[in-house]
């Protein structure tokens, strides 16, 4: 826990529990907060709970930085959940004007579309309003409502509803500046000037957030460091940060801005600190713990909602799953989208992370969602290519390395989904069509040495074209090394699927093993590092 001002308040947390370390009929309580209730997102295929949201309230002082121990127990018998009619005691009005082009207004609390996760302490509820003068210009509102009568108010505005049965492009959204009110009281003026086009143009977004009933709290409760390091999505540090985290404490989301990552090829054609398993910034929160760095994992993961990989499906009101979209795909635009043009534009070799550890850093449905948005983005890219591939594998045109990214990428979305969606036994089955694909290297003669090659094992890619010999980056496997054994781990398919990706994981390991331990005369010590299959000593 650290406070940033004395007073303290209520407060939500997401804990990362290890497969079995909430057994099926446990909760989590605290001897440290008697308030601190727990929500059980998803499980473990044992029972066991998997993604935990907390929620209790705290007395702080200025400053203050608190463990709080968490304990197995029962669940408290006789507790009612909060619902629907704590938000609307909170809420009058949510409200987005745009002017000429029209407007959204929320005043009716009580149906929500869906609840995420209640508890005695909190609930959080999300609802939809259409933009009047527009077809598929909406806000998107979550909110969480708290016990003690305060509510943190979370807005995603949208320009992206499709039919996923037969997806047509939404039309641009022009607007001067589009006005967000809550409880009557102004929060954010947005213009669609500030995009990159000039107007909020097809599967764009921005984001917006308030507290209501009381002031900011100014509480961030996060899992202990060394804890995430045990989970298998994530990994261990060598060591302890070093590094000034100070040039995060100013990090904060601003609509149409890319925050620390690269506007135009998302850092491509070279080393960018938002590329990797992790970006930078993430890996030092994972790393040290500091509130600084978990600061700008949620303000860099927010600004990821104006990049053109926004989806949501008109009739579901949820991101498409992957089975829904089938084998649509970019190139012809069966499943439409727009071009990474220097205007925010995804690219998948050199993505980032996006979702995972911006829900550990605080919990909200706009991080499951954007986890989401990115692996239907990346499994939409190429998936429609010749030969077609099935739903959401990364196919044909992939570098290795994009194949790694987009692979943490649907683990990480898979993982935060919430049991009972849609979505997670949709992102289970383009895990194992990945596995199956991938597959074909470890299976196909030409592939002795163990590497993984762009392109495909029957069409490979050369890096090095017009050099003697065929060239792939060792690098570039190792990258998958790293994520799917990290997938494996997980465990997030099981029976035949899960056998047959750990096989592979195990055979994409050898080629690292073998090549440190048959190094000549005990020359594993130092090993020369050769980039590129056929290069000279």
């Amino acid at each position: 826990m650290n406070s940033a001002a004395a007073g303290g308040g209520p407060y939500s947390a997401t804990v990362l529990a290890l497969q079995g370390q909430v057994p099926s009929g446990n909760t989590l309580l605290s001897p440290d907060d008697p308030n601190l209730r727990a929500a059980i997102v998803s499980r473990w295929a044992d029972g066991s709970a998997a993604v935990l949201v907390l929620a209790g309230s705290v007395v702080a002082g200025a400053n203050e930085s608190r463990n709080l121990r968490l304990q197995l127990a029962a669940p408290v018998a006789g507790e009612v959940m909060l619902g629907a009619s704590r938000v609307a005691s909170t809420l009058t009005s949510v409200t987005l004007d745009c002017g000429a082009l029209g407007s959204a207004n929320l005043n009716n609390f009580e149906t929500p579309e869906r609840v995420w996760w209640a508890t005695p302490q909190n609930v959080c509820a999300r609802y939809r309003v259409p933009v009047s003068g527009h077809a598929t210009l909406e806000m998107v509102v979550d909110i969480h409502a708290y016990a003690g009568g305060r509510a943190f108010v979370e807005v995603v505005v949208e320009n992206c509803k499709m039919m996923t049965a037969s997806p047509t492009r939404p039309g641009v959204a022009a607007y001067t500046g589009a006005v967000l009110s809550v409880n009557g009281v102004a929060v954010n003026t947005v213009s669609a000037a500030g995009a990159a086009e000039g107007t909020h143009s097809p599967f764009r977004a921005w984001y917006a957030s308030t507290w209501v009933g009381g002031s900011d709290p100014g509480l961030r409760m996060t899992q202990a460091a060394a804890d995430l390091q045990a989970h298998p999505l994530l990994f261990k540090v060598a060591k302890a940060s070093t590094s000034d985290l100070g040039i995060y404490a100013g990090d904060t989301y601003t609509p149409w801005a890319a925050g620390r990552h690269r506007a135009s090829n998302m850092g491509g054609a070279g080393d960018h600190a938002s590329i990797g398993p992790l970006p930078l910034w993430e890996a030092r929160a994972l790393q040290s713990g500091d509130a600084r760095a978990w600061r700008a994992v949620e303000a860099n993961a927010l600004a990821i909602v104006g990049f053109g990989i926004n989806y949501r499906d008109t009739s579901s009101g949820l991101v498409p799953s992957l089975a829904a979209i089938g084998t649509r795909w970019h190139g012809d635009q069966s499943w439409p989208s727009i071009a990474a043009d220097g205007k925010m534009g995804w690219e998948v070799a050199h993505h980032p992370a996006v979702g995972l550890m911006a829900f550990v850093s605080r919990p909200s449905p706009v991080f499951i969602e954007l986890a989401q948005k990115v692996a239907v983005w990346n499994g939409t890219w190429s998936a429609n290519a010749t030969p077609k591939w099935a739903a959401g594998t990364h196919g044909y045109w992939y570098q290795v390395r994009g194949r790694a990214w987009c692979l943490r990428s649907l683990a990480h979305a898979t993982f935060l989904t919430p049991d009972g969606d849609a979505w997670k036994a949709s992102g289970r089955t383009a895990l194992a069509n990945n596995v199956a694909y991938l597959d074909s290297w470890r299976t196909d003669p030409k592939f002795a040495l163990g590497v993984m090659c762009d392109q495909s094992p029957g069409d490979p890619a050369d890096h090095e074209q017009g050099t003697p010999g065929f060239h792939q980056a060792v690098w570039e496997h190792h990258y998958m090394v790293t994520e799917i054994h990290k997938v494996a781990s997980a465990n997030l398919l099981t029976g035949a699927a899960q056998a047959a990706l750990q096989t592979l994981a195990d055979w994409c390991a050898a080629q690292p093993v073998r090549f440190v331990n048959e190094q000549p005369n005990g020359g594993w010590r130092y090993v020369p590092y050769k980039d590129k299959l056929g290069d000279s000593p």
